[in-house]
């Protein structure tokens, strides 16, 4: 696995010593950016279920301004922190060792982006768990995005009362939703599309 853009671009990641690792692949990863543009730049973030890093690091490669990254291994924690320092981001990223979803409670601030990308056969009632504590917490900015990556055969999808889909990708072995947090006061609101490529349904 390897940053693909930007600053970091080529730079090497690598997992935990015995430990197995579910890669995003390049196209993937190169995908989702693109499809997220300018959001990255300057953008706080927050990278659930961490692994290596990959997100956080690609993100920070891109211009973001910090990313908090929460893994619950020890050992794959401390692969991310080599992983930033090989990467000259380690001043931009912080890693902390927590079990999601009690692990949110080292999020500090707004986020412009929070990617969480966990086991494909993690139980479905953990992951509206934690879509319901982002939204409850105000964890987003207001025009931010969580990036959710799982199973095709995955059937879990956020509460509607919370998250608006954005946008779906299907990459084959794997599929990105994108949503937005719903207003509360129940509305779903506008977006400035010249901030990023996505093509906003309503």
């Amino acid at each position: 696995m390897r940053v693909i853009a930007g600053s970091a671009r080529g730079a090497a990641l690598y997992g935990a010593k015995g430990r197995k690792l579910r890669p995003v692949l390049d196209r993937v990863k190169e995908s989702m950016f693109n499809l997220l543009s300018d959001r990255v730049e300057d953008a706080r973030v927050l990278d659930l279920f961490a692994g290596v890093g990959s997100f956080g690091i690609e993100a920070l490669s891109r211009g973001a301004h910090r990313a908090d990254f929460i893994e619950q291994h020890a050992a794959t924690a401390r692969a991310i922190n080599e992983n930033l320092n090989r990467a000259h981001l380690q001043d931009r990223g912080v890693v902390h060792v927590a079990r999601l979803p009690g692990g949110l409670a080292a999020a500090r601030g707004l986020y412009g982006l929070i990617f969480i990308d966990p086991p494909f056969r993690i139980d479905q009632r953990l992951l509206d768990v934690l879509f319901r504590l982002i939204y409850n917490r105000g964890l987003l900015e207001e025009d931010g995005l969580a990036i959710y990556r799982y199973s095709p055969h995955g059937n879990y999808k956020p509460p509607v009362d919370k998250w608006l889909l954005e946008e779906r990708r299907d990459y084959g072995d794997s599929i990105v939703s994108i949503y937005s947090p719903v207003r509360r006061d129940g509305r779903k609101k506008g977006k400035n599309l010249e901030r990023s490529n996505l093509p906003w349904h309503f």
